[in-house]
């Protein structure tokens, strides 16, 4: 693994470590999950809400089997970095399901399109200082400032594999590293 996509690997735990106690735990994605959810005006109980609340599990179990070498419940950063690179093998399944559903969330209107406030309010949920959200967005969108599915799955995609630094795209999804 090269140099940047440790670097995008830290910033990934450190988001994922929603209470910042070190360590990612189930936890962290239920309170990650409820800070995104009142972003967006979701209930977790509606259709959004729980194919959100859902992939974030899933995306939590994957995790846990592949980095929590010890079975204590928690993955701390060594754990995390070893096992991130076989989930990453396995996006689509694993991963994928995550961001698609943040995106549904983010489209409010069911348009196929998110445009920058809702894209913000769901990565500054996440963590993600409202700026660097935007920066992102503008980054990633088309020149009409609207984001399709297919753009942000791209980049998603290369935010977990992609080691080329002139892809700002990809690796400043979340913000500067």
């Amino acid at each position: 693994m090269g140099a940047l996509l440790d670097q995008k690997y830290e910033k990934l735990f450190a988001l994922l470590d929603a209470n910042g106690d070190g360590v990612i735990a189930e936890d962290d994605f239920e309170l990650m999950g409820g800070r995104v959810l009142a972003a967006v005006g979701e209930e977790r109980t509606a259709a959004k809400g729980k194919e959100y609340a859902d992939a974030l599990m899933t995306y939590w179990r994957a995790l846990r089997e592949t980095a929590d070498a010890d079975g204590d419940g928690r993955i701390d950063k060594g754990e995390f970095r070893q096992a991130l690179h076989q989930v990453s093998d396995h996006f689509e399944l694993l991963i994928g399901p995550l961001y698609r559903a943040g995106f549904h969330l983010a489209d409010r209107d069911d348009d196929g399109l998110v445009g920058r406030e809702d894209f913000v309010a769901v990565i500054s949920a996440v963590g993600v200082p409202e700026a660097e959200a935007g920066a992102a967005f503008d980054r990633l969108a088309e020149q009409g400032g609207q984001l399709t599915k297919d753009q942000l799955m791209t980049a998603a995609a290369q935010f977990y594999r992609d080691e080329d630094p002139a892809n700002s795209a990809s690796h400043l999804l979340f913000g500067t590293l």
